[in-house]
């Protein structure tokens, strides 16, 4: 999904926010804190990145595997071509730096991107009834669907990175500025929608990864 641009100018700070992806891009000044702790890959983000990811769960009910699918393919995210997924991440960047200028020429300081991830999966309580084993699959799944989403949020993570890099090696004339940087952020951010798509590609979207529900098992060799 892309969503337009947005962009303010004010005492000599740029921000510039642009969103990406089915797992988006954004960036900001907010310190990177871990939290969650059974999980630290939910909040690991590239050196001199700052970000925060929040798990937001929709909640599904049954006491079968086809009772649970049924639930996350009618309550899960949705997908522009009206169908739905399992999980879903939005990694939004916001970008912000201060001008120097020496005369005709001018470069970036104080570069800072933040990612705001937010990783959407599905939560299950068990009845009593449920059918033996269930669980069991249910939490291998949900593992595998969240490492999948965690590897969205990391393409988010390394654009930033690649963001703070180029533009703290920017040294331009002030007069074409503007459209340097805007050149630069352009050009990450239509690679990493790219590399979004193709990941999603690549793994199936996460069923090479073990996102599939119920798990499917590998069958034992023949003797």
């Amino acid at each position: 999904m892309t969503i337009a641009d947005a962009t303010m100018a004010r005492r000599g700070v740029r921000t510039v926010l642009q969103p990406v992806c089915a797992s988006y891009l954004i960036i900001g000044l907010l310190a990177c804190a871990t939290t969650h702790p059974e999980n630290p890959a939910l909040d690991a983000f590239p050196a001199g990145v700052s970000g925060v990811t929040d798990v937001v769960y929709y909640d599904v009910h049954g006491r079968t595997a086809g009772e649970l699918v049924a639930d996350m393919r009618r309550l899960g995210p949705k997908s522009e071509t009206g169908g739905s997924f399992f999980g879903e991440t939005l990694s939004p960047l916001r970008w912000q730096w201060r001008v120097r200028s020496q005369g005709a020429t001018c470069a970036l300081a104080d570069v800072r991107v933040h990612v705001t991830s937010q990783i959407v999966l599905p939560r299950w309580t068990p009845p009593a009834d449920t059918v033996p084993g269930l669980f069991g699959q249910w939490k291998e799944f949900l593992a595998a669907l969240e490492t999948h989403e965690v590897g969205h949020k990391d393409i988010s993570g390394r654009a930033a990175a690649e963001i703070i890099r180029r533009l703290d090696a920017l040294n331009t004339f002030c007069s074409s500025l503007n459209d340097e940087t805007r050149r630069i952020t352009d050009g990450i951010v239509a690679r990493s929608r790219a590399e979004q798509v193709r990941y999603d590609a690549d793994t199936r979207h996460g069923a090479t990864q073990g996102a599939v529900f119920p798990p499917r098992r590998t069958p034992p060799p023949s003797p």
